[in-house]
């Protein structure tokens, strides 16, 4: 006999085989118990998550002649449905039928009752394939069929079904299976096949499964056949699929935090050489980011990061270091990016340019920030709410003290100022979240060009003082009594600029110590 496919060899044949959805299973095996079958299911759920399995399994419990459990899998009627014997049983793709002829076809069958068995089953793959006239034509069939006739529809598509179909169906949706449940289950269908697989394996093929039993069986028969000798590790999957290492997905975000283009380039031409799919390789990235941003917004994320505690751990460093609003600034690049590469000849230039731009943030905000903040003034002013703030303690002793004389431009003796005052300034900042940044992980400095400059260490803390050079530059004016305009960077880039100017680095401008790096958490949790 020729080799069968892994994921068709281990398809479930009793309803307790069908993994992660329980609510299904008990539904229809109390209607069988009980004789309360009824005459058209509707299966939905995404692909690889057990409906045309069920609707199987459904077909012989209903016709199955044995004692005991339905499907006993060993009665006559039982074993002529699995090997495709009785004309009973009809499979019908509607990718391929789908039109008003084949739909006719099914409406004259349906006249005649089963030649075996106690049912005739109509089990419908891909329904929402079949066009209007196809619905239309079928739509009194399946209101009132004759007494002997099931109809199993199943689709990946729900949306697309028409509601009279719907509003004749017992709807019946299947969930994607959990992490945790895939993996036990690939480990067990392992140790039956006497093959040996890492548990990392097996947890990065459920990873990258989306929910989908048959995408995680499909890819372990790839990688059975591919190291058909010794333990399978997740490397080797990873070779397989054309994924990359975690570790360089922590790199290349570290990375772009860091403003190190050099290494960020370095990651993508090893990347290249690998012969990965640099599509791949950007979900990969946006995967990994979005893990990153689950780690710095939960309390409590076992249920969403189901992984090793010590990737877990390494998640929650990165995620801290780069903060909340940063690390989704980089999934809107990063999906952005993804929807360019589909269709661009130069997928690598494409990655390329946007790190090179990661690495070299610019000051801006959105259009769709600008649309949000006008649209939610438009929505006040319709209600008839005050634009104006609202007077509190503070703003009482604002307006009792003398009114204060225009606020002159900065010169470059005010920058300097700034430089020789800036711890005293930075601890009377109240934006709570704003000061432990320039208190402790940025330094000003002047390059002689009318800005003040304040030096960072990475990408994450400059892309949050951007988002509140307003806040800064009224506590700058407030303090120093001095109009500023800011400029913000990374610690390389302000050096290598102080190189061109003054032919060497600028001694007294240190971006933030290991020390304080490693204490980002104390800061990070304001975001929270």
């Amino acid at each position: 006999m020729s080799y069968q496919a892994l994921y068709r060899r281990l398809r479930p044949q009793n309803f307790e085989d069908v993994i992660g959805q329980e609510h299904i299973i008990k539904t229809l095996k109390n209607q069988i118990a009980t004789g309360r079958i009824n005459h058209a299911y509707l299966f939905c759920g995404t692909r690889g998550t057990g409906k045309t399995s069920t609707a199987k399994i459904l077909s012989r419990a209903v016709n199955c002649t044995g004692e005991g459990q339905k499907p006993c899998n060993a009665c006559p009627s039982c074993l002529a449905i699995s090997e495709n014997r009785n004309m009973n049983v009809m499979e019908i793709d509607a990718a391929s039928n789908n039109s008003v002829d084949n739909a006719r076809e099914i409406t004259e069958e349906v006249k005649y009752p089963p030649t075996e068995g106690k049912y005739k089953v109509y089990i419908i793959d891909e329904v929402h394939m079949l066009s209007v006239a196809a619905f239309n034509a079928l739509l009194k069939t399946l209101e009132e069929p004759p007494e002997y006739i099931i109809f199993i529809l199943a689709t990946t598509d729900p949306q697309r079904i028409p509601k009279t179909i719907l509003s004749r169906c017992q709807r019946f949706d299947f969930h994607r299976i959990s992490h945790k449940e895939m993996t036990d289950v690939l480990g067990e269908y392992m140790e039956k096949e006497g093959k040996n697989i890492d548990k990392d394996a097996l947890e990065y093929i459920a990873e990258i499964s989306d929910g989908a039993m048959r995408d995680a069986l499909s890819v372990l028969d790839q990688c059975l056949s591919f190291y058909n000798e010794g333990s399978i590790t997740a490397d080797d999957v990873r070779r397989v699929v054309g994924s990359v290492d975690r570790n360089i997905l922590f790199d290349i975000i570290d990375g772009i935090n860091g403003a190190d283009c050099d290494k960020c380039l370095k990651i993508i031409d090893d990347v290249c050489a690998m012969g990965r799919d640099l599509l791949q390789f950007i979900s990969d990235i946006i995967a990994h980011l979005r893990n990153l941003l689950l780690a710095v917004s939960l309390k409590s994320y076992d249920s969403v990061l189901d992984y090793s505690e010590e990737y877990v751990e390494k998640l929650i460093k990165q995620g801290r270091e780069l903060g909340f609003n940063y690390v989704v600034s980089l999934i809107g690049k990063f999906t952005d990016l993804s929807n360019a590469v589909k269709y661009s000849s130069e997928p690598r230039l494409l990655l390329e340019v946007e790190c090179i731009k990661a690495c070299n943030p610019v000051s801006s905000f959105s259009f769709g920030e600008i649309s949000k903040r006008i649209d939610n003034i438009e929505k006040k002013i319709a209600k008839g709410v005050s634009l104006l703030p609202q007077k509190t303690e503070e703003t009482q002793e604002e307006e009792n003290t003398p009114t204060a004389k225009p606020v002159e431009k900065a010169l470059p003796e005010d920058i300097k100022e700034v430089t020789d005052k800036w711890k005293g300034f930075a601890s009377t900042v109240k934006d709570n979240f704003l000061r432990p940044i320039l208190e402790k992980y940025t330094a000003p400095g002047y390059l002689n060009d009318g800005f003040l400059t304040l030096v960072c260490k990475t990408n994450a803390y400059l892309y949050h003082i951007e988002t509140k050079q307003e806040i800064l530059k009224q506590a700058l004016a407030k303090y120093f009594s001095k109009e500023f305009d800011i400029k913000v960077m990374t610690e390389p880039n302000y050096q290598q600029i102080n190189i061109g100017i003054y032919g060497g680095e600028d001694p007294t401008v240190k971006g933030i110590t290991q020390e304080s790096f490693e204490a980002i958490s104390e800061f990070a949790q304001f975001e929270g």
